[in-house]
């Protein structure tokens, strides 16, 4: 009983071994298979889109193309912008420079044919004064090149910028202290002119409203400067001359002008609102201030430099029987200045109440004549007086001495005017400073 017990007990055991076994094999096939899925490699080779450097997407190892064109979504693009080639930029072509110029045709060239000569030069012409084949053009230097190496063209020159001499003072003087030096005082009230003559203001213009002007303005007027009226003076220098030539005197308010009586004003705008004009336009100012009745013409500018077309508008003046008259400027210089120093013209210096010369007035070759400049009292635009000094002031009281004379004696001629003026001067400085002296109108109207 024993024996069988034990082979029992030893059966159990093995019995319960192999059972264990079964239970462990068991479940380690049920564990293996996940194991074996999550190390399978994907069944598509080729590593997954990349972007490329330039931000398109990187080519596949599979070179068939996919069906489905759309990106992937997922993929984010390269911010970076790729590589590219600019532009070749057209350059701006340069501007050629062009510049004024005044150009003097030949006796007998056509009209038609100055202007062709022009076109052909590749300059353009701005105005013409075709009382002196003249045209204010604009070229460049090899136009103004081609232009001189016209046959018919005997000039070609630069049109010059000139600027008002004399500038208004703040101060206001109580007293025309200058009409009493030049014995104006004299002739007043004892020599009443029988005639009339007309004083041409080239300049910024005349305000004719001025109730100490609107009676003595020619009828009439011209302005050859853009956007420019004759009978407005937005810079005041031009009123301030008329007053000192012919303001309306005996009428009881404002002041007295040197032409005193038979004087009229004949406004010519040449000069812009900043006191600055082309010689062209002042030439075609004086060209048509001669056909329209002055007997006298006031330049109260100057510029350094000689122009030939400006000479030739003084000579058809002076050839026509008008006294041209100029302030020589106010740069302390002996540098002649123009058109004061053109033949032909009644070229001005400055004097103060003890006949100096003023320190500020030019002297030298260009000096006619001279004339108080300093301290002038005269009108403004829009009413009232004020003062002003420069070679500007003295040039109008020697044009309006002219003036005078040719309303008192209207058969004078030109020449006559002037030696007048000359030989009746008061003996002031030097003949550099002063020419033939100082201004004395008592003298000249007795001479």
């Amino acid at each position: 009983m024993i024996g069988d017990s034990a082979a029992s007990r030893r059966l159990l055991r093995v019995r319960r071994l192999l059972i264990g076994l079964q239970v462990i094999l068991l479940l380690f096939s049920l564990v293996a298979p996940v194991g074996t899925i999550a190390a399978e490699p994907s069944s598509d080779p080729s590593p997954a889109p990349t972007s490329s450097p330039s931000g398109e997407p990187a080519s596949s190892a599979d070179p068939t193309p996919s069906a489905d064109p759309t990106p992937d979504p997922t993929v984010a693009p390269d911010p970076t912008p790729g590589p590219s080639v600019a532009p070749d930029p057209t350059p701006d072509p340069t501007p050629i420079a062009v510049s004024p110029y005044i150009v003097t045709f030949a006796a007998g060239a056509a009209a038609a044919d100055q202007l062709a000569a022009i076109a052909s030069a590749g300059a353009v012409s701005l105005d013409s004064i075709g009382a002196l084949r003249m045209h204010a053009v604009q070229a460049s230097a090899d136009a103004a090149s081609a232009l001189r190496a016209n046959p018919s063209v005997t000039s070609v020159e630069a049109d010059r910028s000139r600027a008002v001499e004399g500038a208004p003072d703040d101060s206001l003087y109580s007293a025309q202290w200058s009409l009493p030096r030049i014995g104006w005082d004299q002739a007043y009230g004892s020599i009443t002119p029988s005639g009339a003559s007309v004083v041409a203001i080239l300049d910024t213009g005349v305000d004719t409203s001025h109730s100490d002007l609107d009676g003595v303005i020619a009828a009439g007027g011209a302005s050859f400067v853009a956007g420019s009226a004759w009978n407005v003076d937005l810079n005041g220098h031009g009123t301030a001359m008329a007053g000192i030539v012919a303001a309306e005197t005996g009428n009881g308010s404002g002041i007295a002008g040197v032409g005193y009586a038979g004087v009229s004003i004949l406004p010519v705008t040449v000069l812009g609102a900043d006191g600055l004009g082309r010689d062209s336009d002042i030439i075609e100012g004086l060209v048509w201030a001669t056909d329209n009745g002055a007997d006298v013409a006031l330049l109260s500018f100057s510029a350094y430099g000689y122009s030939s077309a400006l000479q030739a508008a003084v000579d058809y003046a002076w050839s026509n029987g008008v006294v041209v008259v100029a302030a020589v400027g106010n740069d302390g210089s002996t540098t002649p200045a123009f058109p004061a120093g053109d033949r032909g013209v009644v070229g001005v210096s400055n004097t103060d109440q003890s006949d100096a010369l003023a320190p500020s007035s030019n002297s030298g070759a260009s000096v006619f004549l001279a004339a108080p400049g300093t301290g002038i009292l005269t009108l403004v635009p829009g009413g009232g007086t004020t003062s002003i000094s420069g070679t500007s002031a003295s040039a109008a009281s020697v044009a309006g001495a002219a003036a005078l004379l040719r309303a008192v004696d209207p058969s004078l001629s030109a020449g006559a005017v002037v030696g007048r003026l000359a030989r009746s001067a008061d003996a002031a400085g030097t003949a550099s400073e002063t020419g033939n002296g100082r201004l004395n109108l008592a003298r000249a109207l007795a001479d």
